[in-house]
């Protein structure tokens, strides 16, 4: 937990560079940054982007954890760069839209693009790094089992795939 405050925080990026966390060091735990900024208004948050082994949500029959009473007043706006279908980033995800009212739009990229060739700039996407064709679709799966019913109508999800040209088999 942290002790410092940083009342006037309005933007907070946190790229998380190594993996796997260790157990009381997982993606819940930056809910205690979240709550050292209460001014926060929009959180971005880019995952490792070295092939890793996660523990995954997809086929675990255990209930995710939860962290009562933390809300997050002013966060209108997050975007999460490698989205992915780690148990721990799927509570911290639900943990976010279920105490966060004021939250406006929630971005889950499960691609690392810099450029998409949908932007006009390339003919091809460029990537950080290319999922295996085994991972890919567990993002998206997790996404639509998880966490896209609990998103309220006032929220704009917006959920950006694989781009289907650049990545077919």
């Amino acid at each position: 937990m942290m002790h410092s405050r940083f009342l006037y925080v309005k933007f907070l990026s946190i790229w998380v560079h190594t993996f796997p966390f260790h157990d009381a060091n997982d993606y819940m735990s930056l809910v205690s940054f979240l709550d050292a900024c209460p001014s926060l208004e929009t959180f971005a948050l880019t995952t490792p982007t070295e092939p890793m082994e996660h523990e995954s949500i997809i086929g675990d029959p255990s209930h995710p954890r939860q962290m009562p009473g933390h809300r997050h007043g002013k966060l209108k706006s997050m975007k999460v760069l490698g989205f992915n279908s780690t148990k721990s980033l799927i509570e911290l995800m639900v943990h976010i839209i279920e105490n966060t009212g004021s939250l406006e739009s929630l971005s889950l990229d499960t691609t690392y693009y810099v450029v998409r060739c949908s932007d006009g700039i390339s003919d091809t996407c460029s990537s950080m790094r290319k999922r295996t064709q085994m991972e890919a679709p567990r993002p998206l799966l997790a996404i639509q089992t998880h966490i896209q019913g609990k998103v309220p109508s006032t929220v704009k999800l917006d959920v950006l795939e694989p781009c289907s040209r650049c990545h077919a088999s």
